[in-house]
């Protein structure tokens, strides 16, 4: 029979025995939970942004191989986009889409060890220095190419959004094949639109008084001559052509009605602006270490990345 002093050694013993097996387990624990998050651990970080909020999204290169890049000076780091393309870029508004791949489109972030300026990006022969210490290849994604564009004629008239022939929308009154909105001579008549509106774009000039605003009348003065034809000098110039010295030009002088044959419009301009951004989608950045993952990212946007005059002569 246990003596009750021995049943206490044996049940502080036995306490022992369990503590000891609680804290090596614990010790177990503490030595293999880094192993078991490594273990977890893929490579992948997500994360949401980059450092460059405040930068300026810049552009170089030329229509085959453009370049778009933002600098952080603070850190001596950027972010690039190359996209080597045939395509126009921001020519209209819409959205271009182009795959990332390791031998297409490709996104590189990189870190400096010093400071680096937009001439690295931009010069045919890549500079070797400032050195590259970090580097980020991002070759898989889809890249986003989104533009505002606007087409605009200067002829003093407000843009509609409307079908309509006689509004200053997306009908072609003169059927030359460039919608009102961006034709300088909308009734083709080889008049600038901006010369027969008058002072008040909102009570155009009508010389016929017929209803019809000198701008969308084929023949100004109802004088049963069309404007274009009134071209004597035929330079493609109606306005010009003056028959009564200090008189009126002939298309706005029903007393005058002489008629050549014209077959052929001016040339016509206009000017295109466009305003664009660029986002990326399902991002995979990868070094020689890890790969980082974003699921959207916005490059940034560049004003009138695009503004340019277009010269078109309309087939008659």
């Amino acid at each position: 029979m246990i003596t009750t002093p021995i049943l206490k050694k044996c049940v502080t013993l036995y306490c022992y025995l369990i503590q000891d097996y609680i804290n090596m387990r614990t010790r177990l624990l503490l030595i293999f939970l880094p192993v078991l998050f490594l273990g977890c651990n893929d490579g992948d970080i997500i994360v949401t942004n980059f450092d460059f909020q405040d930068a300026q999204l810049q552009q170089c290169g030329d229509a085959t191989n453009s370049v778009f890049f933002k600098i952080n000076p603070q850190v001596n780091e950027s972010i690039s986009l190359i996209i080597p393309t045939t395509q126009e870029l921001f020519i209209e508004s819409g959205t271009q889409s182009f795959n990332l791949s390791s031998t297409g489109s490709i996104v590189n972030y990189r870190g400096f060890d010093d400071s680096v300026s937009s001439s690295y990006f931009c010069n045919p022969i890549p500079p070797t220095s400032p050195g590259v210490i970090l580097e980020y290849i991002g070759a898989s994604g889809m890249v986003r190419l989104i533009s505002e564009t606007t087409l605009d004629d200067f002829d003093g008239i407000d843009f509609v959004s409307s079908d309509e022939l006689l509004q200053e929308g997306f009908g072609d009154f003169d059927g030359d094949g460039i919608p009102n909105y961006h034709d300088f001579d909308d009734d083709g008549d080889n008049v600038l639109t901006s010369q027969e509106i008058g002072d008040d774009p909102l009570n155009p000039r009508d010389t016929d008084l017929d209803g019809i605003p000198d701008y969308l009348d084929p023949d100004d003065d109802n004088d049963g001559v069309l404007t274009i034809n009134e071209d004597i000098d035929q330079n493609l110039n109606p306005a010009n052509d003056i028959a009564t010295p200090g008189g009126l030009p002939n298309y706005l002088d029903p007393e005058v009605a002489i008629s050549v044959v014209i077959e052929a419009y001016k040339e016509h301009v206009y000017n295109r602006t466009s305003d664009g951004t660029i986002i990326i989608d399902n991002l995979v950045l990868v070094s020689t270490q890890e790969q980082i993952i974003i699921e959207t990212y916005s490059l940034g946007i560049i004003e009138q990345i695009r503004n340019e005059t277009i010269l078109v002569t309309p087939e008659f």
